[in-house]
């Protein structure tokens, strides 16, 4: 989902210590969810995006001239987190360019802010992912040689929640008082885990994305929607 500048400041801890990140609009007014499922143990998601089948096409809009590695990064970051801890598998194993008739996840490389336009199925077939590579207009302190892989891998870990149906953390209604803000991207209707401070999913983390690492219950929310791997 895109961030909105005016709400929240996400820290980037890496080799150069906490560096600031600008944020994005957001893309569109969260869904309308008239009740939320009660608190169980066992994460943040709608309920009607969740794929019928674990085996997700993707593919790239287009193959921008330069881009292999960036891409590569993409692909090693989602096996190493998604992939690797569910029965989740975004297929084939080398995303193509996309067809002009392409379902399934079809992302665009544009220096704009990282989002998808839904959740889960609802960006089906809809070019519904954008990731950013190069960071000169958006986000720019991620342009850093230093930081731009973590920012590229950690971000698409994070776009990849919300093409898996996950919703942001931070916009369920049990998120502390100090973590409290605007709503942004859609909602969720179930929540399986408790309030995620580590998740992938939650602005409120101050490590940014969580360096693209699975918190324990992003693991047990991925589980529980798409088996295990």
């Amino acid at each position: 989902m895109t961030r909105n500048r005016k709400l929240l400041t996400c820290l980037i801890l890496a080799a150069l210590g906490s560096i600031a990140i600008a944020q994005g609009q957001k893309l569109y007014e969260p869904n309308k969810i008239p009740g939320m499922a009660k608190t169980v143990d066992k994460g943040y998601y709608l309920r009607s995006g969740v794929w019928s089948n674990p085996n997700i096409p993707v593919c790239w809009e287009a193959l921008p001239e330069g881009t292999a590695t960036e891409r590569a990064w993409v692909r090693d970051a989602i096996a190493k987190s998604w992939e690797a801890h569910s029965k989740v598998r975004f297929v084939p194993a080398a995303w193509p360019q996309c067809a002009s008739n392409a379902r399934g996840i079809r992302i665009t490389v544009d220096d704009s802010g990282p989002h998808t336009s839904g959740l889960g199925s609802q960006i089906h077939g809809k070019g519904g992912m954008v990731l950013n590579f190069t960071f000169r207009k958006w986000s720019p302190d991620c342009a850093d040689a230093k930081l731009r892989e973590s920012c590229i891998r950690s971000i698409a870990v994070h776009e990849f929640g919300h093409a898996l149906a996950l919703a942001h953390e931070q916009n369920r209604p049990d998120t502390p008082g100090e973590c409290r803000q605007k709503p942004q991207g859609g909602n969720g209707d179930v929540m399986l885990t408790p309030w995620d401070a580590h998740s992938v999913m939650n602005y409120c983390n101050k490590v940014y994305n969580n360096d693209g690492v699975l918190s324990e219950g992003d693991i047990k929310t991925v589980v529980a929607i798409y088996g295990r791997g």
